[in-house]
Order: structure tokens, then C-alpha cells, then sequence
């Protein structure tokens, strides 16, 4: 994870950028407005109730982490405005071992946000904008699941929440470019994208994609998208790696090749490589989401807008069927439904999330990250019977994970200071050591499975 997040290329070269352009407009200070420098800490504290990390059970493990920031920004000739945010993370590795390495206090520095915004026309009501560097986007009222379009895999389709941030973090810290387009009066608003994929493997390529929006009320809320991952690549055959005997397929068949004869065939994939197909990272996914402000269509003085507000998010992680593992698109069908719930001012936001995605496979990144293949499951951990005698026994076994929640709540308690708590069976996954390896799969693999953490949140603006 470090290695891809902290020493990622192309984060310190987004940094850079920004820091030319301060340095450039510091040269015309006159044109220049210098926003207040933004000075933050956060400190975290929980319990992992119950989960599993790489098989071995956890109960009762400690979460603890304490995270510090620095935001400075600035405006150019109006219509040019740029952020930089620079900080670190104290934090325990997941499940410490025997030396005493692996149970310190582990300390990763970071870069933030390195973002540009360019406002087209008027910078108060622009008529298009165009992000760009390294910054954070969303396009649901999610906290925490949901978030499918640009946080998740194609082949495999596994999920993803959280990171660094367990709470209140459903969003996605995209690398890349991202140019807004609002039409009609704001009601429809386009946004096309241009991703770099850093997080997993295969990374560097570059995933387009396209979302829109739709507000026809104030209080109804739709819209879609769609990405089409690593389409644009510098190295496209590491895509479809022509591994035979695993990333390979019979066509004759449809199944996975793992020997190098089929013993029902006696197909043999040296003697017929035209018969042999290989699996892709390369595909479509799309989403489709809707929101309805029921404390908006109220208009009671005592529900706010926001405060009672129903959203929904449903995607296909991968249109194209591919044998035998993607073979049926409503595995690919993750669905997730949420509820702001008004506390009458009691609370600044009370949130309670739901997802459903039926899958005979387990959630894992670990073919992706650890062998960069588009499989999504690790047959030396998982040997799998591919008859179709054992096909009821494997699903009932490996699809343990389809249910997942999570409850967030938050109060402003004054200016610059807020408390936050946050209780998930989710797909967070956590780092394991001081080689920051993260977990191949969530640590709340299972609904029963959950953790839970307590925020504090000041700063000074």
C-alpha cells in the first residue's frame, strides 16, 4: 500500500506542479489572493469486535490512529485556484507479531490533495470547471459503502471503503483530471474523467469515464455513469497475461485452465493454443444512483435539508461476461441503500447504510496486488473444485460475505471541533506490519464480522 499510495510517481509529481504555480504566482502577488492556511488533526480509537485477517481470526484488536494536516491554497487572476495538503499518520500495524519491530508505533508521511480548479467564465457561477492533480471526488450522499463507479475493480469486482481514513471516507482520491459540465440552469450536469489506476495492480493505466446528473426538483436527486478501465495503456498485454496455466481458459470448455491436459477433454493447451482465451483486467463498469431529500419536500423548520434523505446505488463491475468466474452478471451487481435519519438537532448527521452483492466468490485483491492477474481467486490459498458435483458446496462455502453495514453518526461541537463515531461490517482492510502490507481481503469479511471507532476531529481554519 505504501509503496503505491506514498511512493506513487506521480504524486510527487502533482505536488511539484502546484508548487511551481505558487512560486510562479508568488512572482505577481498583486494577482494573487492567499487563502488562510487550514491546520488540522484528527485522533482515532476503536476495537475490531470481531473479523479475520488472511485466515486467522481477530477479536478484540485495538484500532488507534492519529493523523495531522497542513491545506494552504491561493487564487490566481480569479478564476484559478490551487490546494496543497501535506500530512502524516501514526499507526499500529493489524495483529503485531513476536518482534518488537512489528508492534511500534508506525509513522507514514503524505500528500493529500495537490488539486487545481479551473473556473470558465464567471468564477462565482462558472460555466464548466476543469480539476486536475491529485484530489478527492464523490458523486453519492454515501459515508462510508457505495462509491462503486471509481472505487472498485472491474475483473475482479471487489469493493473497497475506507484506507488510511475509517471514517465518514466514502469517496475516492482520484489522480488524474475531471471536467464539469452544467447545463440547463444546473439541473443536468456532465462530468467526463480521465484516472490514472495507482491502488492496484495493473496501475498506471488510465481509466475514462463519464457520470451524469440529474436534479429536476430540489429534493429529487438521479444520475449514472460509466468508466472504462485501463482502457488507455503503456503496456497493454499485461492486461490479458498469456500465463496458460493461470490466467488461461479452455474455449472448448469454459473453464480455467490448471493442468496441462483436461482430463474429461484431453485438451491440451500446448497442442491447441487456438483454443485457449486469457482472462482481462480491461472492461466496463457502470452505476446507476438516486437521492430523495424527504426533509426538503417537508419544508418543516424542524427537519433540515439532508436531514432526512433516502439514496440508493446499484453497478455492474464488469459488463462483458468472461468464462466461468464472470459468467453471471448478477454476481457483478453490488447494491447499496442509506438513510439520514433526523435527530432533531441532537446530532449533526446520523447515517445508516445497507449493501447487498451476491457473489459465489470472496472479496479479495489478492490475485490483482500480489500476482497481477485478473482472478478473483488465489488458488494456492483457495484450491477450488471446479465439478459441477462440488459447484453448491463451493458456493455455499465462499460466499459467506454478500451482507455488509454500517452506522455513522457526527456532532459539531463548536467551531474547528467535531466528534464522530462510526460502527461497519465493511470492506476496510487494514495494514499488517511495517512492510505496510495490506489484507488481501476485508477484515469484516462476514455480516457478523464488524469493528467499531470513535473520532475526534479540531483544527484551525
Amino acid at each position: 500500500m505504501k509503496r503505491r499510495i506514498i511512493k506513487n510517481r506521480m504524486v510527487p509529481f502533482a505536488a511539484a506542479l502546484c508548487a511551481v504555480c505558487f512560486s510562479f504566482t508568488a512572482t505577481t502577488y498583486a494577482q494573487v489572493e492567499m487563502h488562510p492556511k487550514v491546520v488540522g488533526a484528527s485522533i482515532d480509537f476503536g476495537e475490531i469486535v470481531k473479523g479475520q485477517s488472511e485466515g486467522a481470526t481477530v477479536r478484540k484488536e485495538t484500532l488507534s490512529r492519529t493523523g495531522v494536516y497542513l491545506t494552504t491554497s491561493g487564487t490566481y487572476n480569479k478564476n484559478l485556484d490551487i490546494y496543497v495538503t501535506i500530512g502524516g499518520l501514526f499507526w499500529y500495524p493489524l495483529q503485531p507479531g513476536e518482534h518488537s519491530k512489528e508492534r511500534l508505533l508506525e509513522f507514514g508521511p503524505g500528500v493529500g490533495q495537490a488539486e487545481g480548479i479551473y473556473s470558465f467564465g464567471n468564477p462565482e457561477k462558472p460555466d464548466a470547471t476543469l480539476k486536475f492533480g491529485l484530489f478527492s471526488t464523490k458523486y453519492t450522499d454515501a459515508t462510508n459503502l457505495g462509491e462503486y463507479l471509481y472505487r472498485s475493480g472491474t475483473y475482479p469486482g471487489f469493493l473497497v471503503t475506507g484506507g488510511w481514513s475509517y471514517i465518514n471516507s466514502a469517496s475516492y482520491l482520484a489522480q488524474g483530471a475531471e471536467f464539469t459540465l452544467p447545463t440547463f440552469n444546473g439541473k443536468l450536469t456532465h462530468d467526463f474523467t480521465l484516472f490514472m489506476e495507482r491502488d492496484y495492480e495493473p496501475t498506471s493505466d488510465f481509466s475514462p469515464g463519464y457520470v451524469i446528473t440529474y436534479k429536476p426538483t430540489s429534493y429529487l436527486e438521479v444520475g449514472g455513469g460509466i468508466v472504462w478501465s485501463h482502457a488507455i495503456s503503456l503496456n497493454p498485454d499485461r492486461l490479458a497475461p498469456k500465463d496458460t496455466l493461470n490466467n488461461g481458459y479452455s474455449k472448448i470448455t469454459n473453464l480455467p485452465i490448471l493442468n496441462a491436459e483436461d482430463s474429461v477433454t484431453k485438451f491440451t493447451p500446448r497442442d491447441h493454443p487456438d483454443q485457449v482465451g486469457f482472462y482481462t483486467f480491461r472492461g466496463f463498469k457502470t452505476m446507476a444512483r438516486a437521492s430523495f431529500d424527504i426533509g426538503t419536500l417537508l419544508g418543516t423548520g424542524m427537519i433540515h435539508s439532508g436531514d432526512f434523505k433516502l439514496y440508493a446505488e446499484m453497478a455492474i463491475l464488469g459488463i462483458k461476461n468472461q468464462p466461468y468466474y464472470y459468467d453471471k452478471i448478477m454476481d457483478r451487481m453490488p447494491m447499496m441503500v442509506g438513510i439520514n435519519l433526523p435527530t432533531f438537532g441532537l446530532l449533526t448527521r446520523l447515517s445508516v447504510e445497507g449493501e447487498y452483492h451476491k457473489s459465489r466468490f470472496p472479496n479479495t485483491v489478492g490475485m490483482p496486488f500480489y500476482a497481477a492477474l485478473p482472478l478473483p481467486l488465489n488458488l494456492n490459498t483457495n484450491p477450488y473444485d471446479y465439478t459441477d458435483s462440488a459447484a453448491t458446496a463451493n458456493k455455499k462455502s465462499l460466499t459467506n460475505d454478500d451482507f455488509h453495514w454500517s452506522i455513522y453518526a457526527t456532532r459539531k461541537i463548536t467551531t474547528g471541533i467535531a466528534l464522530s463515531a462510526q460502527a461497519a461490517s465493511d470492506h476496510q482492510r487494514q495494514p499488517t506490519g511495517p512492510e505496510v502490507k495490506p489484507t488481501s481481503q476485508p477484515v469484516t469479511l462476514k455480516v457478523k464480522d464488524w469493528y467499531f471507532v470513535v473520532r475526534l476531529d479540531f483544527g484551525l481554519f
